[in-house]
């Protein structure tokens, strides 16, 4: 026993300073473990008996009768017989001995066998033990303990779990002891041996050790919150982290050893485009040559799937900085390895304002230039001239993150050094108690403002945000009268006293406030009080892009990423991209969908072709089973992701037409070799951009597509009135691409307002099954307008289908069914070939003025019946009889 305490006291004094653990001194007057010091020579305090044993005068008491020559640690005497199966209570040992810590000493087991000690800490306090002897407690197979071990866990846990601390060893001494540390109250420290042995013993000390302890063991996370309903999740807000060493946090257990198969995620957020997030490990110690199981991982995003920043994996201190929104520290822990002499990493957070100063801001006009005289230059700016600095315009915004963008600014979309999109923000310049920001664009440009954060003090309005059409100048205190009329040209006014924060209190970013203009021109202004304090000074800040309509198209104000594109007013050939790195992007991190749509006119079609695409990733949830990526297959009926897990969890471009139908879709590592996909449609198309994960510092990935609206006339007249007629397939322009596919649905109506019996006759040359295009006949419903959508609603119930491999076929329709709907529908890599051609039986007597009326189905038997009976009179019977049969009728 001696030898096993000098062997402590001496670790304690060179263990390395990235091991702590609480230091138990044990000398003669001050004895911890269970048993006394010797068994004779001394009487106990209060006893008669000569042969008593001798008990340390420091928190001894006797066994009793158990025991009658030994003494215990007191609070713990009930055991001296049997140290198995036991409470260890920190209030009731703290009242009998004035200790917090002490000595288990297990029985030997002969296996199997087991023993369990219940730990109870009181309020903040966590429990600590010190393990320095196993004898024949189970072995290491190289993935975990077999045979026996020593775990400690919750004291709730039903079972052992090997997802918790287990140490195990045949004939083990450690020094320095090995440290584990529980945070989650009550704790199980369970022995148990599942195969046989001899004698299995492990020799340990306990304590309860506080959280404000200054050695520094009592060590919890400080400035984070715990993400509800995870192991060890936490968050880290730069709202929390406002000083020098305000945030620190930890792997679960510091400074002891950290369990083990676990993945704890800590997500730093920022508020502000210009933080910057500074991570401090002071210490990491991993064991060594796992790097493959326990690391450290630093992510540009919130998701385990955003792009890698670094990775650490060997004993070390570092430092690393990078920009937000948000960073997820990912800590990762594989099985327990011998020595066990390793126990994570600490680290100090801090959050940064610093400005990105990799390149120029973005130009900004003085405000004392005339505004009318920029206006007019504006608007006769050459064309070309805008359109190629708008490219450089995008490279400069691209490379220099904007900057910040102050009070008095005039940011112009054009020219040298025009920005594209940027960040404005009201502290970046001096106090001004009205601050205006000017945003002009191209004439085809509209404005997109996003407001991030805001903090208005004032009552009544006094402090309030304005964003409003058109560039305007503010005065002084001569400007009030005309408030009322600038609120109803307002875009957006926000009233004091308002509060806005880019993220709710769990750190997810809330629901973006923003506005597109009508024109090209946009005003914030802000007012405020005419002094400021630091802990209250009022702001805004936020992002604002300019959005090319005539070449991206018509932005959608109620979308974050939508445009349209109308056949009759966007150029007749165009291109369309992944969205520009736009800082009103910056508060969006979960799935991004960018929509472009392409409406064709009555007389066009739109041609779409994907020409460049880069690798595209999946984001799959945590936990899933069998999950195995996207991937993309292209048949005759276009191009499918197929995936285990819903699309959404998928980086993906599709081609969707206007009833929702996908007809190509590609995701996961699409071949260069088979672009470009091309796609024809007779009706609207919309192209889906979606991006798993977006965050900003990844933007998702990239693609290029052109476009082109196509005047031709592929669905014809829609309604025809004529008794008898033809409506034939016409040969449209090929691009030759292995993956070109046509997409059609073309609805007519074949109408008359005499009843008739019609017959129909459709053919065609080619060998295609009835999914890469089909011609049905139907019903008129009665409804319906003179538009595609309309004449589609207007189809009712399905007579007859004609596939192309029929070849030919003639279909004969029920007497006095005279309105018929036609519907061909085709999306196939050939362009469909078919002709229909119509012809009608009408009995000039029974002409009618009125509208067709469809013959009710429960009629048809005797319509049917009818038709034939009138056949054979007039076929069969001489002129003179029927006439003579019909005049008392007339």
């Amino acid at each position: 026993m001696r030898h096993a305490l000098a062997l402590l006291a001496v670790a304690c004094t060179v263990a390395s300073a990235q091991l702590a653990w609480t230091p138990i001194f044990l000398d003669g007057s001050s004895q911890v473990d269970l048993w006394t010091q010797s068994s004779s020579g001394c009487a106990c305090p209060g006893g008669d008996g000569e042969d008593c044993a001798c008990c340390v005068r420091d928190g001894a008491c006797p066994c009793g009768d158990v025991a009658p020559t030994r003494c215990a640690q007191c609070g713990l005497e009930q055991y001296c017989a049997n140290m198995c199966n036991i409470t260890i209570d920190s209030r009731v040992l703290k009242n009998k001995s004035g200790k917090t810590f002490g000595q288990i000493k297990s029985p030997s087991i002969e296996g199997p066998g087991s023993c369990s000690y219940f730990l109870q800490p009181d309020a903040g306090q966590r429990v600590e033990i010190q393990l320095y002897r196993l004898v024949s407690v189970g072995r290491f197979n190289g993935t975990g303990c077999v045979g026996g071990w020593l775990q400690l866990g919750g004291a709730g846990a039903v079972q052992s779990s090997a997802a918790e601390t287990r140490l195990c060893g045949a004939n083990e001494r450690y020094s320095p002891p090995v440290v584990l540390f529980a945070d989650h109250g009550a704790s199980k420290l369970e022995f148990r041996i599942t195969e046989k042995t001899v004698r299995s013993q492990f020799l340990a000390f306990f304590s309860f050790t506080s959280l404000s302890n200054t050695q520094g063991v009592g060590f919890h996370p400080r400035g984070g919150s715990r993400i509800p309903h995870t192991d060890c999740d936490w968050l880290y807000q730069d709202v929390s982290c406002r000083g020098a060493g305000s945030c620190v946090l930890a792997s679960p257990g510091y400074p002891g050893l950290y369990p083990p198969h676990r993945r704890c995620r800590y997500l730093f957020a920022t508020n502000s485009v210009n933080t910057r997030v500074k991570i401090i490990f002071t210490s990491i110690l991993l064991p060594r040559n796992h790097c493959a199981t326990d690391y450290l991982t630093l992510r540009a995003g919130n998701s385990p799937s955003a792009p890698l920043l670094g990775s650490i994996c060997t004993e070390r201190t570092a430092t690393l900085e990078h920009p937000g929104p948000n960073l997820l520290l990912e800590f990762s822990s594989g099985p327990l390895v011998p020595r066990y002499d390793y126990n994570g990493f600490i680290a100090k957070l801090e959050f940064i304002e610093r400005v990105d100063s990799s390149g120029p801001p973005p130009t900004v006009v003085p405000p004392s230039a005339p505004l009318a005289a920029l206006t007019h230059h504006m608007q006769n700016v050459d064309r070309m001239a805008i359109i190629d600095s708008n490219s450089a315009a995008n490279e400069v915004s691209h490379n220099n993150g904007g900057g910040r963008i102050g009070c008095g600014a005039t940011v112009r979309a054009y020219g040298p050094g025009g920005a594209r999109s940027g960040h404005f923000d009201t502290r970046a310049t001096a106090w001004r108690s009205q601050c205006v920001v000017h945003l002009l664009g191209a004439p085809t440009d509209v404005v997109q403002v996003s407001l991030f954060n805001y903090n208005l003090r004032l009552q009544s309005c006094r402090s309030h945000i304005e964003i409003i059409e058109g560039v305007h100048e503010f005065g002084g205190r001569g400007d009030r009268g005309d408030r009322s009329e600038r609120g109803d040209r307002a875009l957006l006014r926000v009233c004091g006293p308002s509060v806005r924060e880019a993220r709710d209190p769990s750190g997810r970013f809330l629901i973006r406030q923003a506005v597109t203009s009508k024109g090209a021109n946009l005003t914030i202004l802000v007012r405020r009080a005419t002094s400021q304090s630091v802990d209250e000074e009022e702001f805004v800040d936020g992002a604002f892009a300019f959005h090319d309509e005539h070449h991206e198209g018509t932005a959608s104000p109620d979308a974050t990423c939508a445009a349209t594109h109308y056949g009759l007013a966007a150029p007749t050939h165009g291109g369309v991209a992944a969205p520009s790195h736009h800082h009103i992007f910056w508060n969006i991190e979960e799935r991004l969908l960018c929509t472009h749509r392409f409406i064709p006119a009555a007389n066009q079609s739109v041609t779409i072709e994907i020409q460049r695409l880069e690798r595209m990733w999946s984001a799959e949830p945590t936990g899933t089973v069998g999950a195995a990526g996207c991937r993309t297959a292209c048949g005759d009926a276009g191009c499918e992701c197929r995936a285990n897990t819903p699309l959404h969890y998928h980086d993906h471009i599709a081609l969707v037409a206007g009833d929702g139908i996908h007809l190509s879709c590609l995701c996961g590592d699409f071949q260069a070799a088979w672009l470009p996909v091309v796609v024809r449609s007779w009706t609207s198309v919309r192209l889906e951009y979606s991006v798993a994960h977006y965050t900003y510092a990844s933007r998702g990935f990239d693609y290029a597509a052109a476009y082109s609206f196509n005047n031709d006339s592929m669905c014809g007249q829609r309604t025809y009135t004529t008794h008898s007629g033809e409506i034939s397939s016409r040969n449209v322009s090929v691009t030759g691409s292995l993956n070109e596919f046509f997409y059609q649905q073309c609805t007519w109506v074949l109408d008359s307002n005499v009843e008739r019996q019609l017959f129909i006759d459709i053919s065609s040359e080619q060998d295609k099954s009835c999914g890469s295009w089909n011609i049905t006949l139907h019903e008129w419903s009665g409804s319906g307008a003179q538009s595609d959508a309309g004449l589609a609603a207007a189809a009712g119930e399905l007579l007859y289908t004609f596939c192309a491999r029929h070849k030919n076929h003639t279909y004969t329709l029920p007497w006095r069914l005279n309105t018929v709907v036609i519907r061909l529908v085709a999306l196939s890599r050939q362009q469909p070939l078919y002709r229909i051609r119509w012809r009608s039986q009408v009995v000039r007597a029974n002409n009618r003025l009125g509208p067709p009326t469809p013959v009710p189905a429960a009629s048809a038997a005797a319509a049917d019946l009818t038709q034939t009976t009138l056949a054979f009179i007039f076929t069969y019977l001489p002129w003179f009889i029927i006439g003579k049969a019909l005049r008392p009728m007339l």
